[in-house]
């Protein structure tokens, strides 16, 4: 401002100008100064609250990732897994915006390891993980229960005693499915371990022996039943599935009516149908709230879903998960809903079909060996007489002793055919009989 000054002081001398002239050009110059410099302070202010509100803004998105990683973690333990904890932050420098970062990260940090904290000392966790540990106990003990009751349905045959041994046997088989539908609600598996693969006949039958109503129950396992199996680590857990949708089904629909399981090949690989008829129909909004559950199993609230009553949905979603099944619910034409289960192909072990064989022996059978009952006894044919009267006549029933055939329970043996040799001897002996006189000491009528 004083550079501005002497200048216009100098211009004004050099040009002769007068003392008003001057004070006029100095009062000008001073206040085109002014003006500058209330710009330049306004720009620097605008310049200073633009940096501000960005600092601002980062705090702020640095507080949001925060709070949301405190949420997601408190999420993630609801539904039973256990997330990571989020990485250290990194050392800040002298800068106080790299400070206030530090102490955000740090806050995230110990935030989610209280969480985990928490989770790990509270009572609901330490009853989850008794539940996990008496959910095994409990299952050794009924396969053993089971194991009992299968020795002494064999070496019984009293019909009371049997058929009370086989309600005792179901009712551990549905024991057992709930025990294992508490296991894979807890994050665990089914607990059924077999070392075979089994038939998807046999797989459809044992879903239907754990169920309650199992009579309506219809099982048409087709052509694929018997041609493919199921290996030893998937199918004790497809038919724990294939049970909780049957159950489902038959809770919710007409019970004068049957739930249809149907299998069959598709391309994707075998696509098994559980068909019921319901009384009501079903809301859209809750098949596709179902359906996006039985996809997204790790999306569910798995407290929610067990007050909601749908822990075999639940269970379901869950084991289809785990082995890669397809599982979705449609409506069908009766009204009713049919869920479908998608086992892919490179679950499926082909099985050659059990057909039996009967050996036939091309030799023929001796003649010794035909029972007497089984034809006429060979006669013996005397030779054909030489027309000379001296030998024999007319041949001489004997009596033959014919024992009867005993009862038997096996259909008689063929008879064998006839010998048209014997029966030519036969005739022509029968001929020379007639035509020759009568024997010695015989006498005419």
């Amino acid at each position: 401002m004083a550079v501005l000054a002497c200048l216009t002081a100098a211009v004004t001398w050099a040009l002769g100008l007068t003392a008003l002239h001057v004070a006029l050009c100095l009062a000008g110059s001073v206040l085109i100064s002014a003006i500058v410099g209330v710009l330049r302070a306004h720009a620097v202010a605008a310049s200073l609250q633009l940096k501000r509100d960005a600092e601002l803004q980062l705090v702020a998105q640095a507080a949001g990732a925060a709070e949301q990683t405190m949420i997601w973690t408190a999420d993630e333990l609801c539904r039973g897994s256990r997330p990571a904890l989020p990485p250290d932050p990194q050392r800040a420098a002298d800068d106080p915006l790299e400070n206030v970062f530090e102490l955000i990260g740090n806050l995230q940090v110990q935030g989610a390891g209280a969480l985990l904290r928490v989770h790990d000392e509270s009572q609901a966790a330490v009853l989850v993980e008794m539940h996990r540990t008496l959910t095994r106990r409990q299952h050794v003990l009924i396969d053993e229960m089971l194991e009992h009751l299968t020795s002494l349905q064999e070496a019984t045959e009293d019909p009371v005693l049997l058929d009370r041994s086989f309600r005792i046997d179901h009712l551990a088989t549905r024991l057992r499915r709930m025990v294992e539908s508490v296991s894979v609600v807890l994050g665990g598996r089914s607990l059924r371990e077999t070392r075979a693969p089994v038939q998807v006949s046999t797989v459809l039958r044992g879903a239907k022996s754990e169920v309650v109503k199992y009579p309506r129950v219809l099982t048409v396992p087709g052509d694929v039943g018997a041609a493919f199996a199921l290996p030893a680590h998937v199918h004790p857990e497809v038919a724990h599935l294939l049970a909780e949708l049957i159950d489902n089904g038959l809770e919710h629909s007409d019970p004068a009516t049957n739930v249809v399981v149907r299998a069959q090949k598709v391309a994707a690989g075998v696509l098994i149908e559980v068909e019921d008829r319901a009384t009501l129909l079903m809301d859209p909004a809750q098949r596709d709230m179902l359906n996006h559950l039985l996809a997204h199993p790790d999306q569910a609230d798995v407290a929610a879903q067990v007050r909601y009553g749908h822990l075999g949905l639940i269970t379901t979603a869950k084991i289809a998960a785990r082995h890669g099944l397809k599982v979705w619910l449609v409506m069908n034409a009766m009204g009713g809903t049919t869920a479908h289960v998608i086992i892919p192909n490179r679950y499926l072990v082909p099985t050659p079909p059990a057909v039996g064989t009967v050996t036939i022996s091309t030799e023929p059978v001796p003649a010794a060996a035909q029972p007497a009952y089984a034809g006429a006894a060979q006669q013996r044919v005397r030779p054909a007489p030489d027309n000379r009267g001296t030998t024999d006549r007319l041949p001489r029933r004997q009596r033959v002793d014919r024992p009867m055939p005993p009862a038997a329970t096996a259909p008689a043996m063929p008879t064998q055919a006839a010998n048209p040799r014997a029966a030519a001897d036969w005739r022509t002996n029968l001929n020379a009989g007639l035509s020759a006189g009568p024997g010695p000491g015989t006498s005419h009528p």
